[in-house]
């Protein structure tokens, strides 16, 4: 898409977009959340973006065609990482601040060695890697514990709640990193995004259908605006931004989106949102980056191959 420019910069660039767009995606997510029904919100995000791709291919004059037999391959990756685990990701918003959502969501990472492990030829953790899976595990324990014991900003079983569906959508977008790192893509990085969430906006508006949703819907400037922010700068540029570095750079430095993320959604929710986090939460935070930083540069047994994270709000 940028061909004249020098990869350097598109690099930059690149990790510019997945830094900004998707660490600030928490707090959209949650003001969208808040407005409108969830499977509206995911529907009316990834059909947005999906419209733009298109236009854009036309406009260019590209072909939509994938190679053969990646088709179905985009559609499951696509319904993991913008249906199962973009619907449970702002269900979760619903009942947790933006900040404390992107600390539970960054376990992705661990989840993704822990299911590399047990795959079928698959790597094994080092000593470094269990520590940070421990670490990490303890860390969600922190950042929960004053939420059971109202001490936090949030009720504490609605807290609970929020955390088990975020680690649920967390564990989609695992399945899904691990699957597209399996499935080798060959597909143009633009038009694969492009197919990923199309068929991801299309299973979205038959639930936001389905469910009622789509006629409950009470549309704010806010909610539409967050929606807008969402499927530009999150959908479009920051995945499309994060294909391209998986296939530029090397993994272990596109994974360090893992533990910058949480940090940026946290002060965002903080000045943007006036979210606060208590001194436990906080803790808990320290807790997981770091937890999080070692799984991704721990090396595995087998080869001496890095273990990475290849996820987000999500895409996040």
């Amino acid at each position: 898409m940028f061909s004249r420019v020098p990869k350097s910069t598109m690099v930059l660039l690149a990790f510019g977009s997945v830094y900004l767009f998707w660490g600030s995606t928490y707090g959209a997510i949650h003001v969208a959340g808040e407005r409108l029904p969830v499977p509206v919100v995911s529907a009316t995000r990834s059909l947005i973006s999906a419209t733009l791709i298109v236009l854009i291919s036309v406009l260019r004059g590209k072909s939509l065609r994938v190679p053969k037999g990646e088709g179905w391959k985009l559609v499951v990756v696509g319904l993991l990482f913008m249906s199962l685990n973009n619907m449970l990701l702002t269900w979760g918003e619903t009942m947790v601040a933006s900040g404390f959502a992107s600390l539970v969501v960054s376990m992705v990472p661990i989840m993704i060695a822990l299911i590399e492990m047990v795959m079928p030829g698959g790597d094994a953790l080092n000593k470094r890697g269990w520590v940070g899976t421990i670490l990490g595990t303890m860390g969600i324990g922190v950042l929960v514990w004053p939420s059971l014991h109202g001490g936090a900003s949030v009720d504490g079983s609605r807290a609970m709640t929020g955390v088990l569906v975020l680690l649920a959508a967390a564990l989609a977008f695992a399945i899904g990193s691990v699957l597209s790192r399996r499935f080798r893509f060959t597909a143009d990085t633009f038009i694969a995004t492009g197919w990923q969430i199309g068929a991801a906006g299309i299973f979205n508006a038959i639930v936001a259908i389905g469910s009622g949703g789509l006629h409950r819907a009470v549309w704010t400037w806010q909610g539409f605006g967050a929606i807008v922010y969402l499927s530009i700068f999150g959908s479009l540029f920051g995945l499309v931004a994060f294909t391209y570095l998986l296939k530029n750079v090397a993994v272990t430095k596109v994974s360090t989106y893992a533990f910058v993320n949480p940090v940026i959604a946290v002060l965002l929710g903080v000045v943007l949102l006036h979210e606060r986090l208590v001194k436990t939460e906080i803790a808990g935070m320290a807790v997981i980056v770091c937890a999080v930083a070692m799984v991704v540069y721990s090396r595995v047994d087998r080869g001496k191959r890095e273990i990475v994270g290849m996820a987000g709000e999500a895409v996040e």
